[in-house]
């Protein structure tokens, strides 16, 4: 009997041994979980992260031919913003039926509510009641319907151990084949493709994150496979971008060697507050 306790506990040891030194590095990848919620529709967030030449200051959210939003602008998660962003601090979201949705981008005729232009339109599919982000980005083309793109993803928003931060991270930078991310000069994730998300991940905060300086994280990508050292094609350096037990989506948009209304930002959706 003593013999077999003594495996068990062997055993136990065993896992937290593994789980310890996957942590090692300040990061750890952390795979889907079911987050119960007492609700039956879908949850939907929409990320307005597309660069076009023209900078719209007017335009309107619509999902299934009703308007959910007021004016917003370009780089503006709606509801709830973000930061680096428009909008507010908090993760909110919208309630939609589950199933299919359609949702366009739209800019109004004056005093109405009649659509001048239809910026983009798609149809996405809602499958549960969890929380979904829909991010919207340009192409180098142009601004019409056929070559601007979107990305649903799936949200991790179960709780987390304080001292840990939640994100992903979506490239929304058209003119590179890929991107590299970085926190505070350490790669964290690497070769993400224009349009691709990574899976979640956790990342240690305070004194225990990757490369700590002090209280002011600095995000930044660069294109693959680049030096840490080169010159970051964008970045953002606040004592907002890594809290404990926050959920969040960091994501890039604009474009490489840019200014103007296309200067690339690294930028934060709000998923889960603390």
């Amino acid at each position: 009997m003593k013999k077999s306790n003594f495996k068990y506990l062997l055993g136990i040891l065993a896992v937290v041994l593994v789980y310890a030194c996957s942590k090692d590095s300040g990061v750890t990848n952390q795979p889907y979980q079911t987050y119960d919620v007492p609700y039956s529709q879908g949850q939907l967030k929409i990320n307005l992260g597309f660069a076009y030449t023209i900078n719209y200051n007017t335009l309107l959210l619509k999902i299934n031919d009703s308007v959910v939003s007021n004016s917003l602008t370009t780089r503006n998660p709606f509801p709830g913003g973000g930061y680096n962003t428009g909008g507010s601090n908090f993760a909110l979201y919208l309630s939609v039926k589950q199933g299919d949705n359609n949702v366009s981008v739209v800019i109004p005729k004056f005093g109405t509510a009649i659509d001048s232009v239809v910026l983009y339109k798609t149809k996405i599919n809602i499958p549960d009641n969890r929380n979904y982000t829909l991010h919207i980005a340009d192409t180098m083309i142009d601004a019409s319907t056929n070559n601007t793109k979107s990305l649903l993803v799936k949200n991790l928003i179960n709780d987390m151990d304080t001292g840990w931060c939640r994100f992903k991270f979506v490239n929304m930078i058209p003119n590179l084949p890929a991107v590299d991310l970085y926190l505070n000069g350490v790669l964290i994730k690497s070769a993400i493709p224009f349009m691709n998300a990574t899976d979640s991940f956790s990342v240690r905060t305070g004194v225990y994150q990757p490369g700590y300086t002090g209280a002011t994280t600095t995000w930044a990508v660069r294109p693959a496979g680049a030096l840490a050292t080169s010159t970051a094609t964008a970045s953002y350096a606040s004592a907002n971008g890594l809290q404990s037990q926050k959920v969040m989506t960091i994501f890039t948009m604009g474009y490489a060697g840019m200014t103007g209304t296309r200067l690339p930002f690294v930028c934060f959706t709000l998923d889960k507050n603390q």
